[in-house]
């Protein structure tokens, strides 16, 4: 098939400086995310990845405003993905004008919006194959080292600043947990299967087998059963789209031959999984993942339950925000009350285990209780666009176009697949590969739609430029004309220096936050406020910094200004403890109102039953001393349903009915008290109130 090269022969010319720039950042995007780090920061590895993304995605849209500025021309290229995706943006951008926590909206709104401008940019950018192929080519072998390096924790080879780790967990990567490092891996390798099953050549075979051999390894290390069913999943998709776009009946029978091959494989390798043998004892690797896959591990799990706590209260914040969601990055500030109130219902605390959920390990349901509804169904209808097009334009594509664009796909659907039990779109490394492989599979539809338009097909992504010139009705004199680009390019400037200033703020801010925490940990706690301090200069909404110095001042015994530092740390960010502190403090003021408040929210917010006991006693004590009878029954009868020989409660619900003139069940809850502890000071004391009830009478 004779194929005009017009088009890609044009996109050529009009590749600029600027956009070999932009080009340049996106390859430092592949390369340095998944590396990078900072030991000197909480935590280690996220804040630092988030912060080259938004970098490196704020350098590329002000070297390609600089372009449109120097060529005095906007050349928008349109694709079918446009609307969808500005609607996604515009929906998260107004989300923070009904966000139940303003600041946390705020500080999550560069990492939401790297994806859409990074599509646009990119999409206007990369516009020829050979540039196309090189970030594949990168792809794969950042993902192949990464691999050879999971390889190598798994024996025990690694930096000694992570020798502390055990288990799993040993296999992190780069990323700080198991889960995240599989988060990244399943994009590369997808995308390795997706052209290994290709019938032409793309990429060196041999070079392919070896990344699908590390990449596949580490991920079987990683045991990381949402990825593995992500990778399952995904390649069914491809071969089915490799059937879709067969040009032949030839083609077709070779990639159905390929399906019956791998469900063969499947069932040997479910039978050298199940079958007990030498190889699968327990302590092997085949005997690990026996352990991970097995019906019990994943329905009854701790893991699992403990996922489907999350899912069901996650699902009452969607309930109470249904329509336009609690507003942007507000997920983990109210987890914590939402997950109190499950498990208040019914005996949900016995059968679901408790936990901080700062995620839903489900992007769908924290994506509708962020967004709303709205939210999910723009994000779901730029989705569906995409493979909408993908299926209807695959039969028409060259062998090598086809691979690249269906192994791109694999690698959002395997993302798409592991959203319903992690969350990769919100891990830097995961999320910016989601989005180059949507924009590179954009690139790859319009470039082959671009030579064959008016030949063999039309389709949405078909390049439709849109030109415009900047102040063409204005006609300018060469002189005017110049001092216009200097003055819009040093606007650009400003706007790139403000931009940085405040994206690399909560970052430092984090940095002083580990400082500080050495600091205590070594018992140094004046230094350590001052770092915490400095840190707040920073980033003000960083509530986890007054927290921390609220506890220090605690501990040391400081009592005044510790109760402001634990409200505004309530402001911007909510721990199991805050209640406990906050309740305390408001106690020793004698203020009893405030003091119940945080007492009664203290109580849900406990991990484990027992420690919600000496909550209660003091909370029934405070009632008790406001002669709120009502609140202290219930309060001390809720103590003694979790531990029934609680001498201490029995005694302070015997107070109670003696304040009320209860006389008959205060002697009989008395009585239990000596029944129950009779050697204890509280048996002491129910003695000496049943002589002196006894006297009375």
């Amino acid at each position: 098939m004779k194929v005009n090269n017009n088009s890609i022969q044009l996109n050529k010319n009009n590749f600029s400086e600027w956009d070999e720039g932009v080009f340049f950042i996106i390859c430092i995007i592949i390369v340095l995310i998944p590396v990078v780090f900072c030991r000197y920061c909480i935590p280690v590895f996220a804040p630092i990845k988030e912060l080259i993304l938004e970098v490196c995605i704020l350098l590329a849209l002000v070297m390609w405003l600089l372009k449109i500025i120097a060529q005095n021309n906007i050349n928008w290229q349109k694709s079918a993905l446009d609307k969808p995706i500005f609607f996604y943006l515009l929906t998260g951008l107004l989300s923070l004008l009904w966000s139940i926590n303003i600041y946390h909206s705020i500080l999550a709104l560069p990492f939401f919006i790297t994806g859409p401008i990074f599509y646009y940019i990119a999409y206007n950018t990369i516009s020829t194959q050979k540039a196309i192929d090189r970030l594949l080519l990168i792809i794969i072998i950042i993902g192949l080292l990464m691999g050879i390096y999971g390889i190598l924790q798994y024996i025990g080879i690694d930096f000694k600043l992570w020798t502390g780790n055990v288990g799993r967990q040993k296999v992190m990567g780069l990323f700080g947990n198991v889960n995240y490092f599989a988060e990244y891996l399943i994009l590369p390798l997808a995308l390795t299967i997706g052209l290994l099953l290709s019938k032409g050549k793309i990429v060196n075979r041999f070079f392919l087998y070896i990344a699908l051999a590390a990449m596949g390894g580490t991920l079987l290390l990683t045991f990381t059963r949402g990825s593995y069913l992500a990778i399952t999943i995904s390649i069914p998709v491809m071969i089915l789209l490799y059937i879709r776009g067969a040009s032949t009946g030839i083609d077709r029978r070779f990639y159905k031959k390929i399906i019956l091959i791998l469900l063969l494989l499947a069932i040997i390798g479910g039978g050298i999984v199940y079958i007990p043998h030498p190889f699968n004892q327990k302590d092997s690797i085949i005997g690990k993942l026996r352990q991970r896959v097995t019906i019990e591990s994943i329905t009854k799990g701790n893991s699992a339950l403990r996922r489907i706590a999350t899912w069901k209260f996650t699902w009452m914040m969607i309930k109470d925000y249904t329509l336009l969601g609690s507003g942007l990055g507000t997920y983990d500030y109210h987890t914590l009350k939402y997950q109190a109130d499950f498990f208040a219902k019914g005996n949900n605390r016995d059968i679901y285990p408790y936990g901080q959920a700062a995620q839903a390990h489900n992007e769908y349901l924290q994506l509708w209780s962020e967004l709303g509804i709205v939210g999910l169904l723009t994000f779901l209808w730029f989705i569906s666009n995409f493979f909408r097009n993908v299926f209807k334009n695959i039969k028409k594509m060259e062998a090598k176009e086809k691979g690249i664009v269906i192994g791109l796909a694999g690698g959002i659907t395997a993302v798409l697949i592991d959203a319903l039990f992690g969350f990769p779109l919100q891990l830097a490394a995961s999320f910016s590969l989601f989005w180059m492989f949507l924009v590179l599979a954009a690139v790859e539809l319009s470039i082959t739609c671009s030579n064959r338009a008016g030949n063999v097909f039309h389709s949405e992504y078909l390049r439709s430029p849109v030109q415009k010139k900047i102040g063409q009705n204005i006609k300018l004199n060469y002189g005017t004309k110049i001092i216009k680009q200097i003055f819009l390019s040093f606007l650009v400037v400003i706007f790139m220096l403000t931009s940085l200033f405040f994206l690399s703020r909560p970052f430092l801010a984090r940095v002083y936050w580990s400082k500080g925490s050495r600091e205590s940990s070594k018992g140094m706690y004046n230094e350590a406020i001052k770092n915490y301090e400095k840190g707040l200069q920073i980033n003000p909404w960083l509530g986890e910094l007054y927290y921390n110095i609220g506890v220090t001042l605690h501990n040391k015994g400081i009592i005044g200004p510790t109760l402001g530092y634990f409200l505004k740390a309530e402001r911007f960010t909510d721990t199991p403890d805050l209640p406990f502190y906050i309740g305390s403090l408001y106690l020793k003021k004698n203020d009893y109102d405030e003091a119940i408040l945080y007492f009664e929210k203290a109580i849900k917010y406990q991990f484990k039953k027992k420690d919600m006991l000496p909550l209660q006693l003091q909370l029934g004590r405070i009632y008790l001393a406001v002669k709120d009878y009502k609140n202290a029954e219930r309060t001390f009868t809720k103590a003694i349903e979790a531990k029934k020989d609680n001498a201490e409660a029995y005694y302070y619900l015997a107070m109670v009915y003696l304040d009320q003139g209860k006389k008959e069940l205060a002697i009989k809850t008395l009585q239990m008290v000596v029944e129950i502890a009779p050697d204890s000071k509280e048996a002491g004391y129910a003695k000496t109130m049943l002589n002196k009830i006894e006297l009375e009478k």
